[in-house]
């Protein structure tokens, strides 16, 4: 007999697996940190099954509930990282419908460990039949990672690794609301994360020996293991929690003991694709972030820099467009965070406005879809759209390739930049190759909030950090911005980017809702309807006005429109709303605060140097007298 069960592979890449059933296995034949993951798994899926037996007993449900998340969680780092088809879409996914970018028309309705929770304790009525299924599907689908994890072996770094990208997921997920939505017990099952962090690095003293180096970094993980479960044992309130200080001092310090013991026992470091660089002393920090992982080509060893200084001058280039008068930095305007400041974009020729508002593009690189409704996986692909876009530029790559081999001084670029490639010749992907490299160098890490989690503990005030423990915790901000890009793209492996159904208004007089359907012009998928890609916070200072159609015109006004519940809170018909529908019950002064920590967010140092000429066109002199950025 063989189990079925998807698994997402070492290269974080999703592929469905055949694995013997392991009906032989018992936990004494196989390795410590197997055997933990069997055990924690057997006791698991025995609470889920005794859960079910006591069903009819309403004083039983909520302790095998809570018996049941603490099993999980003690498994968590492993399954989500092993198994990260069946966390999202069947163990612990958000209570949003989900979807899937690489199959059309996959949709899975809110099911596992959050559905049981809103039964619980949402206070709304529910039908056992209904909880009991869930629990059915729990056990089948716990008992199918079981059977497959019997045979699975990994090697010691990957348990390390598995074990720093949990901090990522403690950090950006778990103490941002993502799950425990109704409970808000997030800090006991961060307890319970460090408990199996803990017993997996004690299994580790077997293996050191006299490694003295190592000896020291695993003793001293441990006791920052226990310092940190200290922290959390004497704060219970979610809400008022401080984060900041749990992330920039317990979290980092945990995750440069990991790094350390993995550096003192001489394991090599995965060569797989992904976007962390877990070889980093700092987790939180922009050099940790792989800019490769988010290119077309993982592996391209061209030479990048000079395709980016040529993309660059392509960027401020009018020449890009049919009629040589408008540039990318026409909506992109790099004296307003790379935004143009304006409700929705000019169209070409000043015929009319665009339908949406035009994004930042500072980390722009950090995305795993582009435009509003994600109909972009690809910044080469972003830019293809935009140039052929009637009501944007209005051109064709290929006419634009013609104009540019009329231009020595851009002949001589492109040879230099796609050196013994084909695109030498200018082509149409060189051309978009060169202008996202450019775009991947708008890289803004260095704002007061990210100089504070490197430990410059003055660059932020209270009130700015209280801001941040709001947007966190009761604003619940966190759970759609994930920490540290502040974007949908969803850590700790940046596959995906996340997609809300706010119900924004037609204007700010919040009478009627927006008529954009979104996301759903793409897919074609009704759950989608009038869903928006999750922008980022990061320089939202500076990014006004707001919102995909750009109807507010500063955060407090957003913030207002939370608070009020979105679209739904205004009492529009807002089917699959993914934002609360009842009022946050933020003060005043509590909204003041996250504002104040959004304004700690922004950071455009060096990002403004515009080019100091353009090239010229020998053969074409009208030419050479257009605007550097465009006329409009």
């Amino acid at each position: 007999m063989k189990v079925f069960f998807f698994v997402l592979s070492l290269a974080a890449i999703s592929v469905l697996l055949s694995v013997e059933s392991g009906g032989n296995a018992t936990t004494s034949t196989i390795e410590p940190k197997s055997r933990y993951i069997f055990e924690e798994l057997n006791l698991l899926i025995n609470e889920l099954k005794d859960f079910r037996e006591d069903i009819q007993v309403s004083t039983k449900r909520e302790a095998h509930y809570f018996k049941v998340r603490e099993y999980y969680k003690h498994i968590e780092f492993f399954v989500e990282h092993i198994s990260p088809i069946q966390a999202k879409y069947k163990i612990n996914g958000a209570l949003v419908p989900k979807f899937s970018e690489y199959e059309e028309g996959f949709v899975v309705d809110p099911c596992g460990l959050q559905k049981v929770e809103e039964f619980l304790f949402s206070g709304e009525d529910f039908v056992l039949a209904d909880l009991e299924k869930e629990l059915v599907q729990l056990i089948e689908v716990f008992q199918e990672l079981k059977n497959g994890y019997a045979n699975i072996h990994l090697e010691n770094q990957i348990y390390l690794e598995m074990l720093q990208l949990q901090l990522v997921r403690i950090a950006s997920m778990n103490l941002n609301g993502y799950d425990a939505t109704f409970t808000k017990t997030n800090l006991k099952e961060i307890e319970w994360n460090l408990v199996s962090m803990k017993q997996i690095v004690r299994s580790f003293e077997s293996e050191i020996g006299k490694n003295k180096e190592a000896s020291k970094a695993l003793k001293s993980l441990l006791k920052n293991i226990q310092s940190a479960q200290k922290t959390l044992h004497k704060n219970t309130d979610f809400d008022s929690f401080d984060r900041l200080d749990f992330i920039a001092t317990n979290l980092e310090n945990i995750n440069l003991q990991l790094v350390q013991l993995h550096r003192a026992l001489g394991l090599p470091w995965s060569d797989h694709k992904q976007a962390l660089r877990l070889n980093s002393a700092r987790l939180f920090s922009p050099e940790t972030l792989n800019p490769q992982f988010f290119s077309i080509y993982y592996t391209d060893k061209s030479d990048l820099e000079k395709q980016a200084a040529l993309g660059k001058l392509l960027f401020y280039d009018p020449i890009l467009s049919v009629n040589n008068q408008r540039a990318c930095s026409s909506c992109h305007q790099p004296d307003k965070a790379f935004t143009d400041g304006l409700k929705t974009s000019q169209a070409f020729n000043n015929e009319g406005v665009l339908p949406r508002n035009a994004p930042s593009l500072i980390n722009v690189l950090y995305q795993k879809a582009y435009f509003y409704d994600g109909k972009a996986y690809q910044l080469e692909q972003q830019i293809r759209d935009v140039v052929h876009n009637e009501k944007e530029m209005g051109s064709k790559l290929a006419d634009v390739v013609l104009k540019l081999r009329l231009s020595d001084e851009y002949k001589s670029l492109f040879k230099s930049a796609f050196k013994d490639q084909k695109d030498a010749a200018i082509s149409e992907y060189a051309i978009s190759k060169a202008i996202s490299e450019y775009e991947k160098t708008l890289v803004a890490m260095n704002s007061r909030f990210d100089r504070y989690l490197a430990g410059e503990r003055t660059a932020m005030n209270p009130r700015e950090i209280n801001g941040y423990s709001l947007f966190a915790g009761k604003a619940l901000c966190g759970s759609c911005h994930f920490f540290p890009l502040f974007n949908g793209t969803v850590p700790p492996y940046f596959m995906d980017s996340e997609y809300e159904i706010l119900g924004t208004p037609a204007t700010n007089e919040n009478k009627s809702l927006d008529p954009d359907k979104g996301r759903y012009l793409v897919t074609k998928v009704e759950k989608q309807m009038y869903a928006f890609k999750t922008p980022t916070v990061r320089n939202s200072e500076l990014t006004a006005p707001y919102m995909h159609n750009g109807i507010y015109t500063d955060l407090k006004q957003v913030l207002q429109f939370y608070q009020k519940g979105g679209g739904e809170g205004l009492k529009y018909s807002v089917p699959n709303q993914t934002l609360p529908f009842d009022s946050l019950q933020l003060s005043d002064y509590e909204q003041e605060n996250i504002i104040l920590f959004m304004k700690s967010l922004t950071d455009t140092v060096g990002l403004f140097q515009k080019p100091f000429k353009l090239p010229r066109f020998e053969s074409k002199p009208t030419w050479n007298t257009r605007a550097w950025g465009g006329m409009y």
